[in-house]
């Protein structure tokens, strides 16, 4: 799944959650409208806070990855001159 669609995933679900909570209890049009928009906007805004943590996390990952592939290659590349002058 992208990135990019889940604070609209989570905003949608949540939206849909509230209404029938609200329904459910019998509240007002008013009450019902305005838990819908606070959620949903409380919603989207975690579901952002979500993606830039997995960016984030996802930065730091490759970021190790090319340092460790890096110090791999330094390695095998002193194993190499280390035979060379041996034989």
């Amino acid at each position: 799944m992208k990135r990019k669609l889940i604070p609209v995933i989570m905003m949608l679900v949540s939206g849909v959650i509230s209404c029938l909570f609200t329904m459910a209890r019998g509240e007002s049009l008013l009450y019902r409208m305005t838990a819908l928009l606070g959620s949903m906007l409380l919603f989207y805004g975690l579901g952002c806070v979500l993606c830039s943590v997995l960016n984030y996390f996802e930065r730091v990952n490759e970021e190790r990855l090319a340092a460790e592939a890096v110090l791999s290659e330094e390695e095998s590349a002193g194993n190499e001159a280390e035979a060379v002058t041996t034989e």
